[in-house]
């Protein structure tokens, strides 16, 4: 036997037992708000906006008027046509190109203010939700979860995908005198659209 398979047996032999220390019920953990306003005022906070409808606005009408210089909208769900799917993307290069991505968040958290992508919302070119300018998700307040450990436990999605993200809000660096810059080394803003 080598050092490396004597190692690895001995680790294996000592493994301490999994149920010797359960966690505690996810009740006891943080705040268990999962409302919509908690969700907005997280998400705002850390720079991310709500698209407010305005009367008789449809979600392409308020891209149009809060992107007024957006040429290639880019449509990652079946209910908003854009100028190009997300599917007719073939590499990262393409996806750059790309001013606002719509794409559907299978759900947010409401204590961060964050939304969930894996490679089922973007039809496998994960690159897509970095390297766009704007990110729209469409959310419904439905799908809610209060915390990361409500995330964690009930949302199958952390389970089951090959690649997710977590985003909250758009990107952000700060340098050492305390300068805020946004969009500096991904979207430049990220809004959400409530669907019902």
């Amino acid at each position: 036997m080598s050092s490396r398979d004597a190692i690895l047996a001995r680790l294996r032999d000592n493994r301490p037992d999994p149920n010797a220390h359960p966690l505690p019920p996810v009740a006891k953990l943080g705040d268990m708000d999962a409302g919509k306003a908690r969700f907005e005022n997280s998400l705002q906070i850390i720079g991310g906006q709500i698209l407010e409808p305005q009367e008789n606005d449809t979600l392409a009408t308020a891209i149009a008027r809060t992107f007024p210089d957006s040429k290639v909208i880019c449509s990652a769900v079946p209910d908003f046509e854009g100028t190009i799917r997300i599917e007719d993307l073939d590499s990262p290069q393409q996806a750059a190109s790309v001013d606002v991505l719509v794409v559907r968040s299978p759900f947010g958290i409401a204590e961060m203010g964050s939304i969930y992508l894996s490679e089922a919302q973007l039809n496998n070119l994960n690159s897509a939700a970095h390297l766009t300018q704007h990110i729209v998700v469409i959310l419904s307040p439905k799908n809610l979860t209060a915390n990361m450990h409500t995330a964690y436990i009930d949302r199958p999605e952390f389970h089951t995908a090959n690649y997710g993200v977590l985003m909250s809000g758009p990107s952000a660096t700060a340098d050492i005198q305390g300068v805020l810059v946004r969009g500096a080394q991904g979207v430049r803003t990220l809004s959400v659209w409530w669907e019902d």
